[in-house]
């Protein structure tokens, strides 16, 4: 920690002098740079901040006058304290310079012994220099610790975990909705750390650095690059401000080189084993006559139409499980990445029965059927978000399409999307805050309102409500999301941000 006012009176060479504080108690937790003594009047032109000033008296013995003149010139020049030794040429502090210090909150100390101030100057810069190799040491084991962790593709848990440790408190990785990511609890239980998390983090502002803020003094730093923040780490009870910032920071810095690395693993991922099925999302193909050549050559029989598809297990077993049930298909089957597997098969393919005989740990989706091999990247693609959206859903007895999941399901497949996240909380981020601050309901009132599809005479029937209470509480209601209720397109853009928010608090 940095050395005080308070330590430094406290250091043997200091407490030799029999220390007195006369006023000022307040200051006595600023942090010290430095140590100096001064027996000038014009001592203020000698520093620069946070000095602790020892002095006999000499600058402030000619007059009361002189003393007050003394205390000024510290307290303007935000010196870190004034500690005198008294004695038979100073004998007291006059009242006006004890009047001034009190009043700035400005640490006056006077020594009732003679001390060697060589010795309290050596003892408090010993301490001051032990307390910056201390700090270049703490940097230095953050750094370490993050490359190592880095080094070893360490994932989310163990990066929050590492943060944790080192800023010795509870660590939260959030997502820009709120919802927690990874906990990581200190001295604390989890549930107990995380009791009404959302409310509770709705009320501390989200920073552009790390900074400290909220209701409960949380530190948080948001986690991504060049303003693309996806998510934002929180300290909950930091110790010491700056090494929880540090911390942060460098946690942050790690989440985000390991998302990065991340994407750039399922890349080469998705070129090694993608084979032709990545060729055709990315574009690689060439001609549609290259395209169907190549897709002959693999086998596949020659169709006027053909689907994409995509299949993916609900548990997080090995993909190659799938590779060996979907074998026998009349197409071709290859895997995508870890959890994607994608076939290209001919229109008339039954997929129906291709997806029963997977069982219920598994889902199979289509895109649309489409005339030709390049055409059908579109198709393969859409199978793609069909299926993530289908994986969270109760089975369906056969293959899943589109129109099974329509906007819930494209909702939820765009859940883990920093846009969309960003779009419902611009649409409903006040609305939220007032609610996490004040309560009131007016959250299920938008969500009636929009059911009703704007009925206010519906309404009134559905919430309970007579019209005497229900149009303030509308005209608050539009105050906070600041649109026009009585707008489709702004009904619209509530609806949908609504609905995002809804299936992030159910998964």
């Amino acid at each position: 920690m940095p050395v005080t006012v308070r330590e430094a009176i406290a250091l043997p060479a200091l407490a030799a002098g029999d220390p007195v504080v006369l006023g000022g108690e307040a200051g006595l937790d600023g942090v010290l740079r430095w140590v100096h003594v001064s027996e000038v009047r014009d001592v203020g032109r000698l520093l620069s901040g946070d000095e602790l000033v020892l002095t006999t008296g000499l600058g402030m013995a000619a007059s009361a006058e002189a003393a007050d003149e003394f205390v000024r010139q510290l307290v303007e020049v935000g010196a870190a304290g004034l500690v005198i030794e008294l004695g038979a040429a100073y004998p007291s502090v006059p009242e006006p310079a004890l009047r001034r210090a009190r009043q700035a909150g400005f640490p006056l100390v006077v020594l009732n012994r003679p001390v060697r101030f060589v010795d309290v100057t050596e003892a408090v810069h010993r301490a001051i220099v032990a307390e910056q190799f201390e700090e270049v040491r703490f940097a230095g084991d953050v750094h370490e610790t993050f490359t190592a962790l880095g080094l070893d593709r360490a994932p989310m848990a163990r990066l929050v975990e590492a943060a944790a440790d080192l800023a010795g408190s509870s660590v939260v990785l959030e997502d820009l909705s709120r919802r927690v990511l990874v906990p990581a609890a200190r001295d604390e239980p989890v549930d107990r750390l995380l009791t009404d998390w959302e409310r509770r983090s709705r009320l501390t502002p989200f920073p552009r650095g790390a900074e400290a803020g909220g209701p409960e003094g949380w530190l948080t730093t948001p986690v991504g690059i060049q303003g693309g923040a996806w998510a934002r780490l929180v300290v909950t009870a930091p110790r010491d401000g700056a090494r929880a910032r540090l911390v942060a920071e460098r946690a942050a810095q790690a989440l985000e080189l390991g998302r990065m690395i991340e994407r750039d693993e399922t890349s080469i991922q998705l070129r090694v084993h993608g084979g032709f099925l990545l060729d055709l999302l990315d574009g690689r193909l060439g001609s549609e006559g290259v395209a169907a050549a190549r897709l002959r050559a693999l086998g596949v029989p020659t169709s006027a139409a053909y689907v994409g598809a995509v299949a993916r297990l609900r548990t997080e077993a090995p993909v190659e499980r799938l590779v060996a049930a979907l074998g026998e298909v009349p197409g071709l089957v290859g895997v995508l990445d870890a959890v994607h597997v994608g076939l290209l098969v001919p229109a008339a393919t039954d997929l129906d029965g291709v997806a029963r005989s997977l069982g219920d740990d598994a889902v199979l989706a289509a895109g649309h059927v489409v005339s030709g091999v390049l055409a059908a990247a579109t198709s393969l693609r859409s199978a793609r978000a069909v299926a993530d959206v289908a994986v969270t859903m109760p089975p369906v007895g056969g293959c899943v399409r589109q129109a099974d999941i329509r906007l819930p399901g494209l909702l939820m497949s765009l859940r883990e999307d920093a846009r969309l996240q960003e779009f419902a909380e611009s649409e409903l981020g006040a609305l939220l805050e007032h609610e996490a601050r004040y309560g009131g309901g007016l959250v299920d009132l938008l969500r009636q309102f929009l059911a009703v599809g704007g009925n206010k005479t519906e309404l009134a029937r559905v919430a309970h409500r007579n019209r005497t209470s229900l149009y303030p509480a509308l005209r608050r209601l539009e105050e906070l999301v600041g649109h026009p209720l009585d707008d489709p397109a702004s009904r619209l853009s509530l609806g949908v941000a609504l609905l995002a928010y809804d299936q992030a608090r159910q998964l």
